[in-house]
């Protein structure tokens, strides 16, 4: 697929590039972000360009997956990344991650739900797909709580399903439909 550009009133979504190294650094070793999302350790330039190019390019290239960038429509610094992957039978997953200077203003809220929105819409506008799903270890909060102001209905929990710095941590798993009416919070468990 032609890489897609998708705008929010802050925000523009586009395909990270290779100018973006720095800033995936910076949001890939963060200790927020380690702790919850496997990364190469160390993580340097060279683990950047591989991500951007090996992962980024040649994943829109071969339609396995759409990572976006976020960026305020008046500043060309990326703020973090949002991005479908995991397509199977009309569904994929979504995934985000944000740099520590932009998180605890909405954005990463913002740009999930226009992603989704392009998910959903029909072709040739978006992707058609029926469901898409989330998942992260249950001490995750942060993701937590974006999942759940996207309208995602909780799934479950996966006991020990994740090995991260040599812990077992329980994950868990959240879904939306695209008929789901997703201005309805729906409830999930407190722990």
């Amino acid at each position: 697929m032609d890489p897609v550009t998708l705008r929010t009133e802050r925000l523009v979504l586009s395909v990270p590039e290779l100018t973006d190294a720095d800033d995936v650094v910076a949001y890939a070793t963060d200790p927020d972000v380690v702790a919850f999302i496997p990364m190469p350790e160390p993580y340097g330039h060279a683990e950047a360009r591989h991500w951007l190019t090996a992962v980024v390019q040649d994943g829109w290239a071969s339609d396995t997956r759409y990572e976006f960038a976020l960026r305020r429509a008046d500043d060309p610094r990326l703020l973090g990344t949002v991005g479908l992957f995991g397509f199977a039978g009309g569904g994929a997953e979504i995934g985000y991650a944000t740099h520590p200077d932009a998180r605890g203003h909405g954005f990463v809220t913002e740009a999930a739900d226009r992603v989704l929105q392009w998910a959903f819409a029909p072709a040739p506008d978006g992707l058609g797909l029926a469901r898409v799903q989330w998942r992260a270890m249950a001490e995750n909060r942060a993701s937590i709580a974006v999942a759940q102001r996207l309208g995602m209905r909780f799934e479950g929990r996966q006991r020990s399903a994740v090995l991260q710095h040599g812990r077992r941590h329980d994950q868990l798993l959240a879904a939306v439909l695209r008929d789901d009416d997703r201005s309805v919070r729906p409830d999930w468990p407190t722990s």
